[in-house]
């Protein structure tokens, strides 16, 4: 801990475990949110806003990831869980996984529990976003 000059008192943020994120989203100010926070904590960032995308830099460059956060609902009637198959395809191990949506009907819950997937609903809070990837990151 710190104190500022104007005797506040600081808690620095807690050290970041480190590895690879994917982020999959069809929007590019969440993709470059998403990168510049996973950034921050010290995470190294590969983004992708379609599976195309996401295949095409998967065998450009390839990782071994260390977690997977998507979109649920992409581009063409694909979808997040696809993005989460297809990293897990390219890295030939079961990658942990997080699914972002705003629909909050019993099926995404379903779906994202088959695929073994922590499931959260936007408006996703920082808190809740750094808790579960932090948490999946280290199992």
């Amino acid at each position: 801990m710190a104190i500022l000059p104007d005797r506040t008192l600081v808690t620095p943020a807690p050290q970041a475990i480190g590895g690879t994120v994917i982020v999959v989203d069809d929007d590019a100010s969440i993709v470059e949110g998403l990168a510049l926070l996973l950034d921050g904590w010290g995470y190294e960032v590969l983004t992708a806003m379609t599976l195309a995308q996401l295949d095409d830099r998967l065998r450009q460059r390839p990782v071994l990831p260390d977690l997977v956060v998507a979109d649920h609902f992409l581009p063409g009637g694909e979808t997040g869980v696809q993005a989460v198959e297809l990293v897990r395809s390219h890295a030939g191990r079961p990658v942990p996984a997080i699914i972002l949506t705003g629909d909050t009907t019993p099926e995404r819950e379903t779906e994202a529990a088959a695929l073994g997937c922590r499931l959260l609903h936007k408006p996703v809070q920082v808190a809740p976003l750094r808790d579960a990837v932090d948490a999946l990151i280290r199992c």
